[in-house]
């Protein structure tokens, strides 16, 4: 039933974008490469402009550093479409297969939790389903920076059950270089709220997700990033550092995202291998 409702995501977002390839969205592809975005682990605060959409598929393998279970396979898929200036909605999928005990960025339910001891015997499905929308507060003007609200509902999924949780988070960034190979940096601060919490869960959690990307040229981007969230009770905080390449495709109106990511504990995936497509569609002016 959950395998559907990633078949269902990936097909709405496939048949969105089928409707607006035709038109053109050469006024995006004039601007400068977006610097941070898939697939790395922060989020541009940038609203999807009213009647365009973006559409991206991310694939991951994980290493965790110990345990029965060390390989972790997952796929990510997301689709935003803007209804008015300054906002859009979002509706979006994940699922992973391995260890999910040290995929908690995924938002899965685990067997374990709560334990420094736990282990997971064997190969795990979870996931999340999520629905949100991002609000762009403001526009970046001289030493201010683009500041965006993200707020997400979503049900997550895996071998311990099904779970409930909101998201807010506060999006920022700001061009440090101007011009046609600009540098800008990007920050991410949220909590995470889970109702009916089970025992060793928290009820709330940290994040914070920080970026920094250098465009080489107008369609290709060196990102840096690095990623902590808080996890369950007795477990330390997962962290990771990514670094990898963003390079847009004119001729396909898509950006090809390449990052190779180093867990900084236990907790965190040894290491990291993500790949990323991301179609970004609209009307013509």
């Amino acid at each position: 039933m959950r395998c559907r409702a990633l078949s269902v995501t990936a097909a709405w977002g496939l048949a969105l974008a089928a409707a607006l390839a035709f038109p053109s969205a050469t006024a995006a592809q004039d601007e400068p490469i977006t610097l941070a975005d898939d697939p790395f682990e922060v989020t541009d605060p940038h609203a999807t402009p009213p009647g365009e959409a973006a559409y991206s598929i991310v694939g991951s393998y994980e290493r965790a550093a110990t345990g029965r279970v060390r390989s972790t396979w997952g796929a990510e898929t997301e689709l935003s479409y803007g209804v008015s200036p300054n906002l859009d909605l979002r509706i979006g999928q994940t699922g992973a297969y391995g260890n999910l005990d040290v995929r908690r960025r995924l938002g899965t339910v685990s067997t374990e939790v709560g334990g420094p001891g736990s282990e997971q015997e064997r190969a795990a499905l979870g996931g999340t389903t999520r629905l949100g929308a991002l609000y762009q507060l403001t526009e970046e003007s001289g030493s201010w920076p683009i500041v965006g609200l993200l707020g997400r509902v979503r049900s997550l999924y895996g071998p311990g059950g099904t779970a409930y949780e909101t998201e807010a988070t506060a999006l920022f960034g700001k061009t440090l270089i101007a011009g046609e190979r600009p540098l800008g940096v990007s920050l991410n601060i949220g909590t995470v709220h889970r109702f009916d919490p089970a025992p060793g869960e928290r009820t709330t959690r940290y994040l914070v997700n920080a970026s920094a990307g250098q465009a080489l040229t107008r369609d290709t981007a060196l990102v840096i990033t690095y990623a902590r969230e808080q996890q369950e009770k007795g477990q330390p905080d997962y962290s990771l550092a990514q670094a990898g390449v963003r390079h847009r495709l004119r001729d396909q109106r898509a950006i090809l995202g390449a990052a190779v990511g180093f867990g900084l504990n236990r907790n965190t995936p040894q290491f990291q291998v993500a790949l990323a497509v991301q179609w970004e569609l609209g009307a013509s002016k």
